[in-house]
């Protein structure tokens, strides 16, 4: 999981809860919008992705993805940058428009983040803390 910086004090919101447990999936590793919300056993695909839609700048969203791994066709270009730098496991090339460029899907019978003992820990905080 690497390192995870002090949970800031008091209850959070479902957004919130939403976009601090994303910060924990590591680089090349995704888990999709209903499986990040599941983790925090509240909400689901469309609140995650409205969370990671509103996320600050430094925020990985691009590792939360649809359950098939994409991402909406206006993401995936820029998803892909950190894909490869990541060492993301992908499928094939998603068909798109033919002047779209490729659009990655992430491979998530590879790549599916599964929590360590240390991401459980954190995952039940912001759980405990949701208002």
């Amino acid at each position: 999981m690497g390192t995870f910086p002090d949970l800031p004090p008091g209850q959070y919101e479902l957004s919130e809860a939403l976009i601090l447990a994303a910060q924990l999936v590591p680089p090349g590793l995704a888990v999709s919008y209903g499986g990040l919300a599941g983790l925090l056993g509240a909400g689901g695909p469309r609140q995650a992705g409205r969370a990671m839609s509103q996320a600050p700048d430094g925020t990985c969203w691009w590792r939360i993805v649809r359950a098939d791994g994409s991402l909406p066709a206006s993401l995936s270009a820029r998803a892909a940058p950190h894909y490869a730098a990541e060492g993301t496991p992908l499928k094939g090339q998603a068909a798109g428009p033919p002047d779209a460029g490729p659009r990655p899907s992430v491979d998530l019978a590879r790549a599916r983040w599964s929590p360590d003992q240390a991401a459980r820990a954190v995952l039940a905080e912001l759980k405990a803390r949701l208002g």
